[in-house]
């Protein structure tokens, strides 16, 4: 009866996964029942199932699709550096670069949190960033949006 109890005090453990892609292959997986993440080519990710679930982009492209873009379909906390990305409802791309990365909605919106600055990202925006704040933003068409995809 105590080992009973003790499962539904005990949380489960926190793992963590590591995907890599090389140069020439790509890679799509599940992150929940409701969130794909494409990998691009020499792309690097770690998948946590934590709650919410954490993707950390590490290195390369992903592109992240959403199939059931409500706000009941559940929460994604992405990270590229120093910068939190909440997904709850969006089809998107993400690009690590040396010093920060770059974020193409094609669908839905998302949130951005850079230090103490919080911002909504919507359907057509593109956003490049730094480790600390947004650097230039400007408008994208969703075939403009991570063209590898096509070549998969």
């Amino acid at each position: 009866m105590l080992a009973g109890a003790l499962i539904f005090i005990v949380p489960p453990p926190v793992a963590t996964q590591f995907h890599e892609t090389k140069a020439g292959q790509y890679k799509s997986i599940t992150v929940t029942p409701d969130i794909t993440v494409a990998l691009d080519a020499n792309t690097v990710i770690t998948v946590t199932n934590s709650e919410p679930p954490k993707v950390e982009l590490i290195q390369g492209n992903v592109y992240f699709d959403s199939k059931r873009l409500t706000l009941d379909a559940g929460i994604l906390e992405i990270i590229v550096g120093n910068i939190r990305f909440w997904n709850r409802n969006a089809n998107f791309s993400l690009q690590k670069h040396r010093q920060g990365g770059s974020i193409a909605v094609t669908q839905g919106q998302l949130e951005i949190n850079l230090g103490n600055q919080t911002r909504q990202i919507g359907t057509g925006q593109l956003i490049d960033f730094d480790n600390e704040q947004i650097i230039e933003e400007s408008a994208i068409i969703e075939p403009n949006v991570a063209p590898w995809r096509r070549i998969q």
